[in-house]
């Protein structure tokens, strides 16, 4: 397990407005509020970063044993990861949604601490107070409306209270969880999750939509724009986080992002769906240019409706030329044909290849920064593996397919003894395969086929012979058909 530390953002701390405060560090926000009669602490972070919130509620002129109240707004490590450290030095009543308990209790391995930052959540404990939808939680002169606004987790919370100079008031607010890194396809598969929990993350929205807020917290500081504001503050202007319109404008920003990543998913299936379907991806390498229409347009009428255009590993061709291809293609058959790339060995080519509408990324090798950089640009996954071991750890890592590459020099005997039980993985045969084996392959369980051009077919290209290029194409079609 490997630490990415997340948690050494240092943030210089500040007032933003009247007894309100940021004292946390980078990405996870941590707040203070000075209630005259003790402070309330939103959020204390990761444990890994106590020492420097420690360090930042003092430098802002407050003494931490005089924190009374600890709000959580969920249970996820880098949220609620400190609590326990802060229990024991200030004794402080700890308030949680009532949903998120088994998560710092221990009872689930849902805190995130090891899937999202590397590290093991050891520092449980157990909230004195689990919140319900409508609570208040009230200290001094703050009174904080606790809303529950389920999506990110279950037991979300979101907060709202009055905050004041002593002359002016201002009301505040933070969603507790708008993030939707947990509310992909993966994640909720994964963890054995309701997909309700996306229509629990809209409804969320649309409640808090009818809360006033006229100074929006995030409970990360890049929902708000948190550094730059607390600049602004320290240059004079007190007023740097009052922006009545930027609530509503954070609220539908989310719903936009939900609604996105959805459709992006429902996208990446019918992908999916339609390499299985078709089952044979054509390889294109070494096809100039100014023939490379012709060709393309030949496997087009022999039945072909995927190809994939390699990136040259020599760099005779550049990168950039590769790309061009791929949207030339890409825009030639608009969906009628989808179009990926091919031997992609660096992130770069990822998103060349996505900038040229290419759909999905193959490669020899099973890297899993490549397939990781992949994924995060919404394109369909296929690495290269031979061995059950790097089959395995590419599907671990997020390939949709696994190519099975060089599969030629195991034969098709190989293939069958590979699938039986590692069942639940897509495989593609690639390698070596051509009209006169591909049968042999199609009844292992292979979801489908990469075939590239022998010395014949560049050939008949060479002579422009494009009708046996249609021929040889429809005779593999119908093949798998």
């Amino acid at each position: 397990m490997q630490e990415k530390r997340f948690w050494v953002g240092y943030i210089e701390p500040g007032r933003i407005f009247g007894n309100l405060y940021f004292v946390g560090t980078r990405p996870a926000s941590t707040h203070l509020i000075d209630t005259g009669d003790g402070l309330i602490l939103i959020d204390p972070g990761f444990p890994e970063a106590v020492e420097q919130i420690l360090e930042n509620i003092r430098a802002i002129g407050f003494d931490p044993l005089h924190i009374r109240k600890i709000l959580l707004s969920h249970g996820h490590y880098d949220h609620a990861g400190a609590t326990k450290a802060f229990v024991e030095l200030t004794g402080a009543t700890v308030y949680l949604g009532a949903k998120d308990l088994k998560m710092v209790t221990g009872e689930e391995n849902s805190s995130l601490a090891e899937e999202e930052f590397g590290v093991a959540f050891t520092d449980f404990f157990t909230p004195d107070v689990l919140l319900e939808d409508g609570d208040h939680v009230t200290l001094g002169n703050t009174d904080v409306l606790c809303l529950s606004t389920p999506g990110h987790t279950a037991g979300t919370i979101s907060f709202f209270f009055n905050v004041t100079d002593g002359e002016t008031v201002y009301r505040a607010g933070m969603h507790g969880g708008a993030g939707t890194n947990t509310l992909t396809k993966a994640f909720l598969t994964e963890h054995g999750l309701p997909f309700s929990n996306r229509e629990d993350f809209f409804n969320s929205l649309e409640k808090v939509k009818r809360e006033n807020v006229e100074i929006f917290l995030g409970n990360h500081v890049g929902n708000n724009d948190t550094e730059c504001k607390l600049q602004r503050v320290r240059d004079g202007e007190k007023l740097a986080f009052l922006s009545p319109g930027e609530w509503l404008t954070f609220l539908e920003r989310r719903k936009e992002r939900l609604t996105n990543l959805i459709l992006e998913e429902e996208n990446m299936e019918n992908i999916i769906e339609n390499i299985i379907n078709e089952k044979i991806i054509m390889i294109i390498r070494g096809i100039s240019a100014e023939k490379l229409s012709d060709v393309a347009d030949a496997m087009y009428r022999g039945g072909i409706r995927l190809m994939e255009c390699t990136y040259d590993a020599s760099e005779k061709v550049s990168d950039e030329e590769t790309a061009k291809s791929i949207e030339m293609l890409a825009k030639r058959y608009d969906g009628k044909m989808l179009i990926g790339a091919g031997t992609v060995l660096k992130k770069s080519q990822v998103w060349l290849t996505k900038a040229a509408g290419g759909k999905f990324i193959i490669s020899p090798d099973s890297n899993e920064e490549i397939i990781a950089e992949t994924k995060k640009a919404g394109l369909i996954s296929i690495p290269g593996a031979l061995t059950p071991s790097e089959i395995t750890s590419a599907h671990r890592a997020g390939a949709d397919f696994v190519k099975l590459f060089p599969i030629s020099s195991m034969g098709a005997s190989y293939v069958k003894a590979l699938c039986a039980p590692l069942s639940h993985i897509r495989f593609l045969a690639v390698g070596g395969i051509n009209e006169n084996n591909i049968s042999d392959y199609l009844h292992c369980g292979v979801c489908g086929f990469g075939m590239g051009l022998n010395a014949q077919d560049k050939e008949h290209i060479a002579n422009n012979n494009f009708v046996a290029i249609e021929e040889k194409c429809r005779k593999l079609t119908n093949t798998v058909k």
